[in-house]
């Protein structure tokens, strides 16, 4: 194999800082949370919506 030379400098790789990853698994959970939330709040509407007074007799 022939080494070859290149004028294009090359990017030093960046990593996150620990403290960057810390908040962004945090604001991840809380956003995977929050659409959790809203899905169960759009089921119980839906089925209350759909089954009617039932459901809340049900309750």
């Amino acid at each position: 194999m022939a080494s070859t030379t290149t004028s294009v400098p090359i990017a030093r790789r960046r990593e996150l800082p620990p403290a960057a990853a810390l908040l962004l698994t945090i604001a991840g959970n809380i956003l995977v949370l929050g659409i959790a939330a809203v899905a169960v709040a759009g089921v119980a509407v839906a089925a209350v919506a759909v089954f009617g007074p039932a459901v809340l007799a049900a309750l």
